[in-house]
């Protein structure tokens, strides 16, 4: 994992956002060896979780990808109508040099509850963070159905079969 990730992820850890580490991310931390250049997590949409998450992100100087005030993005419920109304899946933020791109996927924040319940607690920096199960993973790929997922999923799934 690059250590812009990690540091990202201690960022949001202490600044007390919910979130599951999902993505190529997640699926290094079961084993998995694909380089991934995003960090995909599925983030809570409570309002005070959000707003951490979208503040600690432009104070690092992300920016999302769609031409928003930073007063838009930090209102959940402008977030769930773009979900509604555009069909909005993410929400995606990169740093100012592009080394770094983060996104937050909404479309999966429906289900934040039992995806974090399902998810495995890896320690990290002396952080505890909470990665998306092998199964949450394949779901996820399954429902993007893009190429790289497809081996992704494979590889997901030998990992669980050598894990037992």
């Amino acid at each position: 994992m690059a250590s812009g990730f990690l540091e990202i992820l201690t960022q949001l850890h202490d600044h007390h956002v919910d979130f599951v580490i999902v993505g190529g991310v997640a699926a290094s931390l079961h084993g998995g060896s694909r380089v991934t250049f995003d960090l995909d997590v599925v983030p809570s949409l409570t309002p005070e979780s959000w707003r951490a998450a979208v503040d600690l992100l432009w104070s690092l100087g992300a920016r999302p990808r769609i031409p928003e005030p930073v007063d838009r993005i930090r209102d959940v419920d402008q977030v769930r109508r773009w979900r509604r109304d555009k069909g909005m899946l993410a929400l995606n933020f990169r740093t100012p040099d592009g080394s770094t791109e983060v996104d937050l996927l909404v479309g999966e924040s429906d289900a934040f509850d039992e995806l974090r319940k399902r998810a495995v607690e890896v320690t990290l920096d002396q952080r505890t963070f909470f990665v998306a199960s092998i199964d949450d993973l394949i779901s996820m790929k399954e429902r993007a159905g893009r190429p790289q997922d497809v081996l992704d999923i494979a590889e997901l799934r030998s990992i669980k079969k050598r894990l037992g």
